[in-house]
């Protein structure tokens, strides 16, 4: 699915990808990779993706502590789980912070933004996004599912 991103559909957007990925039959948790340069929408469209399951909490970027673990008003979706890998040098530290526990768990979302920083643990997801600038306020949005 390709579709430009604007403040005016980010919502809908967020809610199609999360009813795409709840359709998704897993023994394990859902992992959805986002990729886009700085400044890109990363951050934002995951903060949609947590409203549209529930979360009240404020949703910012965990660039500085890596991850962040948000319960969900969701049936399916128990926990939302926002990793940004952008200050990772490699799949072991993500490893180090409990992954094989989080990937275990059928009722995580996992959303990682920088994927390309930890290969070993994105390389089995079951949604792919890539954001990429239009201009100041339009994004072109690349998803697909696996």
């Amino acid at each position: 699915m390709e579709k430009v991103l604007t403040e005016i559909n980010i919502k809908e957007i967020a809610k199609e990808i999360v009813e795409k990925v709840k359709a998704m039959k897993k023994d394990k948790a859902t992992l959805t990779i986002l990729s886009g340069e700085l400044g890109a929408g990363k951050t934002a469209l995951i903060r949609e993706v947590a409203k549209h399951l529930g979360v009240k909490e404020k949703i910012i970027s965990p660039t500085f502590v890596i991850m962040k673990i948000y319960k969900t008003k969701d049936k399916k979706f128990t926990k939302l789980i926002h990793i940004d890998a952008y200050r990772l040098n490699k799949s072991s530290e993500l490893i180090n912070l409990g992954w094989e526990e989080i990937i275990k768990d059928k009722n995580n979302l996992v959303l990682i933004e920088w994927p390309e920083n930890v290969p070993e643990c994105t390389n089995v997801h079951s949604c792919s996004i890539q954001i990429s600038h239009i201009d100041n306020t339009t994004r072109n949005l690349k998803v697909c599912y696996n």
